[in-house]
């Protein structure tokens, strides 16, 4: 079972599902997801990974020290990461900037 589930989001005016999740490190909190866009727009999700970075409106979750997981609805400034056509559609990895 999958520790987060999909959401509704939004990247670059792009509607799909996906999701932030905060993940904690020695040098502080980083903002990482995945985006699943819509079918037919792989060129449109690939060509975000050199662009500048786009709005994701969506659901981060976080999850604090007693295992507990929250959700809020965030609009954030990402990078897109990387890019891959996947059995399940067109997945943009995503890192959140200046939270």
């Amino acid at each position: 079972m999958a520790l987060y589930s999909h959401q509704e989001a939004t990247l670059a005016d792009l509607n799909g599902s996906g999701y932030l999740f905060r993940k904690r490190s020695p040098l502080g909190d980083e903002y990482k997801g995945v985006f699943f866009g819509p079918e037919g727009e792989a060129e449109t999700l690939e060509a975000l990974v050199e662009d500048e970075p786009v709005t994701f409106s969506g659901v981060l979750y976080k999850k604090n020290r007693s295992g507990k997981v929250t959700s809020e609805q965030v609009e954030l400034s990402v990078d897109v990461t990387s890019f891959r056509e996947v059995s399940l559609g067109d997945r943009a990895l995503i890192e959140a900037i200046d939270v």
